[in-house]
């Protein structure tokens, strides 16, 4: 009488529960990530800006950053997600082939080939957050989970670890099938994501590059053009005379008693003005405390509500005079700096007077109010006096910045290395520059 084979061992469940699970919070956590950088890109504040060394912003505008957005057209938040649901799937298709009785070895290689693409991606993306110079809380969650989920991938399913022969295109075609799938249905919104600009990308590096305080360092970080750069502002700077400001501010950022006192005069449409905003709301973020103070001055190229550009000067919208005296209403806002810096971030989509006064009127000020504050003659009154204190610089255009009563070169290393030195051209960290070159034309 011969004896029964015995049954094959049950296939375990648990791991394949636990990766997952452990898939399903990446997926999630790359979401919270990807809506971050939405409203990093809109101008807003992000969750995890905390402070200069502990902040994803700053990773987030990294040129490494940049080059992964580029070249698979959506972002490393994206690259997180898409891998979140691979790992999704292919847990979900073990745990269905389990229970139908299928083997589930392609499952099993597939998810362990997941995993060894999740802890490259660990060791590559550790290395460039480092290299930027700061410590992003959210990555670190995200390093955790994909580490867990290589070790269970590992220890927690059945089977020889590496694929045995004739496995690996099974195993290559779920996985891979999966991520194309996930790809292509993130695509869409990767195209829609806004680029770090290279506005982003350079008060990105400023941070990462010296210590507050450290104004040799940073410099000393600087490409040659970008310290010749500095060289002819300081120059052009150290040539102009300081005037008295014309009116009192009605807004300021920052305290009365900070060395550095900024205006700046803006035109909602002027692109060079959008990044000069992009660049200060990064600076505040930054820079020590205390060391700047920063006014935001209105002067519309539009000859509606601007006498001293010629008549011919107009599109007929509106767009500059409303924007411009709307940005006024809102100075005694509490989320006027959000607000301002959402409007320039939008500034392809500012089309008519609608556009401006719905961006401008999603805050704590309703738009009814901000409507009939616009059409107010105390509000043009006030613009009035903008464009005049902006007349008595050497004005040629958009941006207008001026540092404790002098024009300043609105570009982002000088303004930088002009504030960590607490506005004193003549620091002797600025000595080691090359010579200054011819002024450059200012920018319109």
């Amino acid at each position: 009488m011969s004896k029964k084979a015995n049954p094959p061992p049950p296939v375990p469940v648990r791991g394949a529960l636990a990766l997952l699970g452990l898939g399903l919070a990446q997926s999630a956590l790359a979401i919270y990530q990807w809506m971050e950088l939405l409203t990093l890109r809109a101008g807003g504040t992000t969750s995890c800006g905390i402070s200069e060394r502990v902040n994803c912003e700053t990773v987030w505008n990294s040129p490494f950053a940049s080059a992964v957005h580029g070249l698979f057209r959506i972002p490393v938040a994206g690259l997180g997600l898409m891998w979140g649901l691979v790992a999704v799937a292919l847990s979900a298709l073990y745990l269905v082939w389990r229970r139908n009785g299928y083997t589930v070895r392609p499952a099993v290689n597939g998810l362990r080939l997941t995993a060894a693409a999740g802890v490259l991606a660990v060791v590559v993306f550790a290395a460039a957050s480092a290299s930027a110079g700061a410590l992003c809380p959210t990555c670190l969650v995200t390093y955790a989970l994909t580490l867990a989920f290589a070790a269970v991938a590992w220890k927690g399913l059945p089977g020889p670890v590496m694929p045995l022969a004739g496995e690996w295109g099974r195993a290559l075609q779920w996985a891979g099938g999966f991520a194309v799938a996930a790809y292509v249905a993130l695509l869409g919104l990767g195209l829609k994501t806004p680029q770090a600009t290279a506005a982003d990308e350079k008060v990105a590096n400023m941070s990462a590059s010296a210590a507050p305080g450290s104004l040799e360092a940073y410099l000393g970080s600087l490409s040659p053009q970008e310290q010749q750069a500095v060289s002819n502002g300081l120059a052009q700077y150290r040539q102009d005379s300081p005037l008295p400001a014309r009116s009192p501010a009605r807004r300021l950022y920052g305290p009365t008693t900070a060395p550095v006192k900024m205006i700046e005069w803006t035109d909602s449409r002027c692109p060079h003005c959008k990044s000069l905003v992009e660049v200060l709301a990064l600076m505040k973020k930054r820079l020590p405390e205390g060391k700047l103070s920063l006014e935001a001055r209105q002067f519309p190229l539009d000859s509606e509500c601007n006498p001293t550009m010629p008549p011919q000067a107009t599109d007929g919208s509106g767009v500059r005079c409303v924007a411009a005296k709307a940005q006024i209403c809102l100075e005694s806002a509490p989320d006027y700096w959000e607000l301002r810096e959402k409007l320039f971030a939008a500034q392809r989509t500012l089309t008519n007077r609608d556009v401006v006064l719905d961006i401008l009127g999603s805050g704590s000020v309703p738009r009814s109010q901000l409507e009939s504050c616009v059409a107010s003659a105390e509000t043009s009154q006030k613009l009035v006096e903008d464009i005049m204190f902006a007349r008595q610089h050497d004005l040629h255009g958009t941006p207008l910045v001026v540092i404790n009563g002098r024009e300043a070169m609105a570009n982002p290393a000088f303004l930088y290395a002009l504030i960590m030195a607490d506005g004193n051209a003549n620091a002797e960290a600025f000595r080691g520059l090359p010579p200054p070159q011819a002024m450059q034309a200012h920018a319109h």
